[in-house]
């Protein structure tokens, strides 16, 4: 999804004073973790079972509770960019079909054929304003509803029941589209979210636009996947050919029930100290966000001006798989060829650090946990923060 036009700034929507304030707002934090010399960390070590990574019991549980009964992001709105437009969701094992009805709200259904359980859309994405099954022609609308129902006098009128794609919860917010995977139930973003929504308000994820996309498969736990993610200790070791040097070791670090907010340092942040507040670069500040259970929305956290924005979806297909989607995107449109010229740098620079160095970790480390001797812990450090904080979380919901 290299190609993407470059944006009239007259008709861009201006997002960046809103997410400048936020920035603006999270900044004195890093100065004053910057004048004592200090970071973001936790009380202790956690020591970690291997079991964490290995336990089917435990995988079994996080499949049910975290991607069953959890609010997901599917997509971003962008990718139901108008009425009519659908894709295909099945990435957690349950297959979803994702639709803009006439009405431009999304709706979610299961993938699946109400007659006989058939596969009713075999294409990732497209338009279309109605669902036809390739198996015996059963026709559905936007809205789940039958249109068409071949020879539907042999069924005696007894199909009432089937006349409708099994629906499942989808709320679209932020900018974000929020599914359950679960059917019959309810789904319920002011909880889920909680004080999170006002920073995800402010990103401006409406204006989002896909630039670069790509999935990569992982033979790892989705646990340890993650945990690359949560922590900067590995940077200036297993990234120093590409983000070495890219962000001060400093970092403030906020949590929102089993989310969290990852506030990082340019690597200039020292001279702060020393300017007036309002000649603070706040542009440069780095924001990651952790939306339990599985995506990551980084805001500048691969760019020295602030501008990229990028989706990290870790989905598990088995408790030692998973695949890892990315989605690198722009607010607003590309402003000009340099800001392209940026992204795909930036783009690149990210996906080769996932594949050679994250990824490339995870996997051959993982492939010997099996070997560690029974009851084997890891530990995990004070500096390590977003770990900690990911695998109490985890924990603790396992145990309610």
């Amino acid at each position: 999804m290299s190609d993407c036009k470059v944006m009239d700034p007259a008709v861009t929507p201006d997002i960046e004073p809103t997410l400048r304030l936020l920035r603006r707002e999270l900044a004195p934090a890093l100065v004053e973790m910057q004048r004592q010399r200090a970071t973001a960390t936790m009380p202790g070590v956690r020591h970690e079972s291997v079991e964490f990574y290995i336990g089917d019991a435990q995988f079994a549980r996080e499949q049910q509770l975290f991607f069953r009964e959890m609010p997901l992001v599917a997509c971003l709105s962008s990718e139901l960019p108008e009425r009519g437009s659908f894709r295909t969701f099945a990435d957690t094992g349950v297959p979803m079909l994702l639709s803009r009805g006439k009405d431009g709200q999304v709706r979610a259904f299961l993938n699946i054929c109400p007659h006989r359980g058939s596969r009713l859309v075999r294409t990732a994405s497209g338009k279309a304003s109605r669902f036809t099954c390739r198996f015996h022609g059963w026709t559905f609308d936007s809205t789940g509803k039958a249109v068409g129902i071949p020879e539907e006098s042999y069924f005696c009128g007894d199909i009432d029941a089937q006349k409708h794609l099994v629906s499942c919860p989808a709320e679209e917010r932020h900018g974000l589209v929020f599914v359950k995977t679960s059917p019959g139930s309810k789904i319920d973003l002011d909880a889920h979210l909680g004080a999170l929504n006002r920073d995800l308000a402010v990103i401006g994820l409406e204006t989002a636009q896909i630039v670069h996309a790509d999935t990569l498969q992982v033979p790892a736990n989705w646990k340890y996947g993650l945990d690359t993610f949560f922590e900067t200790y590995h940077l200036n070791s297993l990234h120093r050919e590409t983000f070495r040097g890219l962000f001060s070791p400093v970092n403030v670090f906020d949590r929102f029930g089993p989310h969290h907010r990852y506030t990082f340092a340019p690597l200039n942040l020292a001279k702060w100290t020393e300017i007036p507040e309002n000649d603070w670069d706040v542009d440069t500040i780095p924001l990651q966000y952790f939306l339990f259970p599985n995506t990551i929305i980084s805001v500048g956290s691969t760019s020295r001006t602030g501008s990229t924005v990028n989706l990290h979806q870790i989905l598990p297909s088995s408790i030692g798989h998973f695949a890892s989607r990315l989605s690198y995107c722009v607010l607003g449109g590309i402003r000009s060829p340099e800001h392209k010229a940026e992204i795909d740098a930036a783009y690149e620079t990210s996906r080769r650090a996932l594949i050679n160095e994250d990824y490339s970790v995870v996997g051959e480390s993982y492939s010997g946990f099996a070997a560690l001797p029974a009851g084997t812990r890891m530990p995990i450090g004070r500096q390590e923060i977003g770990v900690q904080n990911f695998h109490r979380n985890v924990a603790r919901l396992l145990d309610q």
